[in-house]
């Protein structure tokens, strides 16, 4: 009895740790986009290069990350964009992240 009982559940047990494990890898991935975002405004604000700037995205959101940068006045707008991994993939799913800042001297 007790074996059909676990023949029951372990698929349920399995797909709800399947879930949470993907779930915690779609969060982990905003974070790190929203880090990277607020990283690269903060270094585009302070007057360091764009390739720099680009660098840092790569490091804190990955290599496939894609950053915009505008600059208004003395506001600066950095969006970071990186696709989520694992199963999410299958449906294109992306995190996006969009920090301001005051530019520090930059014209």
């Amino acid at each position: 009895m007790v074996t059909a009982e676990l023949a029951m559940t372990l698929p349920v047990v399995v797909a709800v740790l399947f879930l949470v494990l993907s779930f915690g890898l779609a969060l982990v991935t905003q974070l790190r986009v929203a880090d990277a975002a607020r990283e690269a405004a903060r270094g585009y604000a302070m007057e360091m290069a764009e390739d720099d700037v680009r660098s840092i995205v790569a490091d804190r959101a990955g290599a496939e990350a894609s950053i915009e940068m505008e600059s208004s006045g003395d506001v600066i707008t950095v969006t970071v964009t990186a696709p989520v991994g694992g199963p999410w993939s299958l449906l294109d799913l992306t995190a996006e992240s969009s920090m301001t800042a005051f530019a520090e001297g930059r014209p």
